[in-house]
């Protein structure tokens, strides 16, 4: 995903992960587009893009997406995933949160779904999707919330978390950072959003 450049997500083990979070994604795909604002002539990157469930959405509706991820069998079913009509819209590309291949503000919205706690370097990273995003560009980081306790907070943000989250999106020259909660069924969300402001003297 969007930080490793190890083998993890290859073979079948990739194949089975890709297929599980392909899965019952509907809601949290409708959530993260929605808050995110997309729709034509935006230009969106997907950091740690998986098998392209949220790629797709974005075509879906209108805009060009740029799918990013380290892993070449996520990027082999994010392509599968991508219907004919919306290939067009969608490209995908080797790359980390820490090294995005995209040129200076040519994103008008950047997220990372589930893939935040992969980020090698999470400093390093929002600097990358600022120089990425143009100004007024949208960045979300969404990830499951953690409770204080659980066998899978490695793979979640708790609260204290998102929050020494927001402040480092602030840090890296973000404005209007927000965390907030978002409930799907039995599952929370938290979402940090925030804005590339507009440059000095614009």
């Amino acid at each position: 995903m969007a930080g490793r450049r190890d083998n993890e997500f290859e073979g079948l083990f990739g194949l089975v992960v890709g297929w599980a979070m392909s899965l019952g994604r509907g809601r949290s795909t409708r959530l993260v587009v929605g808050l995110a604002g997309v729709g034509p002539g935006d230009r969106v990157v997907d950091v740690g893009c998986g098998p392209g469930r949220f790629l797709r959405e974005a075509a879906e509706r209108g805009a060009t997406a740029v799918g990013v991820d380290p892993s070449g069998q996520m990027r082999r079913l994010a392509r599968r995933a991508i219907p004919d009509r919306l290939r067009p819209a969608v490209t995908v590309v080797d790359g980390t949160a820490e090294h995005l291949p995209l040129d200076d503000a040519s994103a008008t919205v950047a997220w990372a779904v589930a893939s935040f706690h992969h980020w090698a370097d999470p400093d390093a990273g929002l600097a990358e999707v600022r120089r990425v995003l143009a100004p007024g560009g949208r960045l979300l980081v969404v990830e499951r919330l953690a409770g204080p306790r659980g066998w899978f907070q490695g793979h979640a943000l708790t609260w204290a978390a998102a929050e020494r989250l927001a402040a480092q999106a602030e840090q890296a020259g973000f404005a209007e950072v927000t965390p907030a909660r978002h409930r799907l069924g039995r599952r929370q969300l938290v979402v940090v959003a925030g804005r590339r402001p507009p440059d000095p003297g614009a």
